[in-house]
């Protein structure tokens, strides 16, 4: 499956399951969830670690805060509320209340927070891309010099 047709179902799905009441209780097994460290109430887990991208499910208990932090090796970062309401904050930019069901498109690599400020378990979608290995930038490289360096039509 290709990444832009895996963020495509991610956020139907996202779409979806953000359609539950306000009163909707996290989803997908919050339990199997480990705890991250200096983040109280906020857990998370990897649902898929492919070569492409990685996708994670955190869950925010209500007033709990995730550190400001960054996930250096995203290309771009999809974030999908599916429960609860949140404040993100993204570096350079006024915080914004995020409802279930939004999804939102973050630049990869950017310094962000967020503080679940609903009254249920905040459950969050995350979709990173990762940044090609070097074999693949190598033969990108080279594909766009000879797509540069071809006569183009009338020269």
């Amino acid at each position: 499956m290709n990444v832009m047709r895996a963020c495509g179902w991610l956020m139907a799905a996202g779409l979806v399951l953000g359609a539950a009441p306000a009163s909707a209780q996290a989803v997908a097994h919050p339990e199997q969830a480990k705890p991250v460290t200096g983040d109280p109430g906020i857990s998370s887990s990897q649902v898929l670690n492919d070569p492409q991208y990685r996708v994670l499910r955190d869950y925010a208990e209500p007033g709990a805060t995730r550190r400001n932090h960054n996930h250096p090796d995203a290309t771009y970062h999809v974030f999908v509320l599916i429960t609860g309401k949140l404040r993100l904050t993204v570096e350079g930019q006024a915080p914004v209340e995020v409802n279930p069901g939004e999804a939102l498109s973050l630049k990869g690599g950017v310094m962000h927070t967020f503080t679940n400020i609903g009254t249920v378990i905040a459950t969050v979608v995350e979709v990173f891309g990762k940044v090609p290995a070097a074999a693949a930038d190598r033969a990108f490289a080279e594909a766009l010099a000879r797509a540069l360096a071809s006569p183009g039509p009338g020269r």
